[in-house]
């Protein structure tokens, strides 16, 4: 194995661990504060920043440590912490030692994209590496982007008590997202007192004392103590000498595979980021069992990137699965739709929740298309639609469950009935 960085990637160093380490830090802090209604007063509650960091900065080591002992394990795995470069079709050379194998598995993921913003270098823009680098809590901050990394750690600095704003080239954010989800978490959050600055793309940026000026190409312009760019990511290939494996990259630099996950040199595999495909450690994580049943086995497992589930870590929670609204009209896909609302169960009420939505796209074939949720534990309630709308007579199937009361699952029994 050959890297300079941390086993496991973004996710574990700077990217899933500690921002959901951060945002239930958040969660929690915001409990605390509003327990009052639930006849809890929690006296004193405060937040204090460096000790949240100190927690997310403690997980990060503690499962680079783990992932480091995993691998100590075996006998038959050396790890280089250097970078390397292909020398040949099956070489890779780092240092003065060059390496040969049969195969070979590229997953080298990706870093941010900076886009060329007038006057970027001369200031210290954060990205999602870096923000977790803060010695305190700003009191203003700008996120450049409206994608999920802007949403999730925007909730986390409002919460903590910083002035957010968040400038997005989109009318509204995570636009990939079902429409329905993603006017929902604007409103949202502008309910909870962020700014957005939508159809805008941010032009020039200076700073002055400690504040950094931002300016957007349509005049508007806003000071603030600290600005995180996060407007996606371009694939970390650049010195892995690529071509001279004869392995393919498209326009953006990311890798070409084919159903196997093998590169335009069918000896050289790829996963992860670097394929440009999705942007989830989950999906990651399925390509790396794809590729090792394939190098040792005949009977080869193609990759599929239908109906991959995530979640976004905003407050509230998002879960979604399948093919959303706007893609179903686009595409001339006949579909129909019911939805309910995150009140209207039992759960819901008792928890006093006004916020959540939940749903469900299908057509007259039984087959489950999609399903968008936003609401309390989204990312755990998606999962029982995950099995179903891989099945050609999955809404059959969704008719027949029976959800236990009082339980938040309830709401699907809200859709159950809204179908007859």
């Amino acid at each position: 194995m050959l890297g300079d960085g941390a086993l496991g990637g973004k996710c574990i160093e700077n990217g899933c661990i500690p921002a959901k380490a951060m945002i239930y830090a958040a969660k929690l802090y915001k409990q605390a504060i509003n327990a009052e209604k639930f006849g809890v007063t929690i006296k004193g509650a405060r937040l204090d920043f460096n000790k949240v960091l100190e927690y997310t900065d403690r997980l990060v080591q503690d499962a680079i440590q783990d992932n480091d002992r995993q691998l100590a394990q075996f006998d038959n795995i050396d790890l280089i912490r250097k970078k390397g470069h292909c020398v040949s079709e099956s070489s890779v050379e780092v240092g003065n030692e060059v390496y040969t194998a049969p195969n070979i598995l590229v997953s080298t993921g990706t870093k941010p994209w900076i886009p060329p913003i007038e006057g970027i270098n001369d200031i210290d823009y954060l990205t999602h590496e870096t923000i977790f680098n803060l010695k305190k809590l700003p009191k203003s901050i700008a996120f450049v982007g409206g994608g999920f990394i802007s949403l999730e750690f925007a909730n986390v600095f409002n919460s903590f008590g910083s002035k957010v704003f968040i400038i997005d080239t989109n009318s509204r954010p995570i636009f990939q997202a079902d429409e329905t989800i993603s006017i929902a978490i604007k409103k949202y959050y502008e309910e909870d007192g962020i700014i957005f600055i939508s159809n805008s793309r941010t032009s020039k940026v200076s700073k002055t004392s400690n504040k950094v000026n931002i300016g957007t190409n349509k005049g508007e312009t806003i000071e603030v103590e600290k600005m995180m760019i996060s407007t996606g990511f371009s694939a970390n290939a650049e010195g892995l000498k690529l071509e001279t494996a004869g392995v393919e990259t498209d326009q953006r630099g990311n890798i070409v595979v084919n159903e196997y996950l093998q590169t335009t040199n069918p000896n050289i595999y790829a996963i992860g980021d670097i394929l440009g495909k999705t942007q989830f450690t989950h999906m990651a994580l399925r390509e790396s069992k794809i590729v090792i049943h394939n190098i040792f086995e005949d009977n080869k497992i193609s990759v599929s990137f239908e109906n991959i589930p995530y979640a976004v870590f905003t407050e509230p929670l998002i879960g979604s699965v399948g093919k959303t609204e706007q893609e179903l009209r686009e595409s001339g896909v006949d579909y129909k739709m019911i939805q309910t609302e995150f009140p209207r169960s039992s759960r819901g009420n008792l928890m006093k929740l006004k916020r959540g939505i939940m749903k469900l796209l299908y057509n007259d074939d039984e087959r489950i298309l999609g399903c968008h949720i936003i609401g309390e534990h989204a990312d755990i309630l998606i999962h029982e639609i995950i099995p179903l709308i891989h099945l050609p007579n999955g809404l059959s199937l969704f008719r027949k469950i029976v959800h236990a009361h009082p339980t938040l699952p309830e709401l699907f029994r809200n859709l159950q009935e809204l179908l007859g």
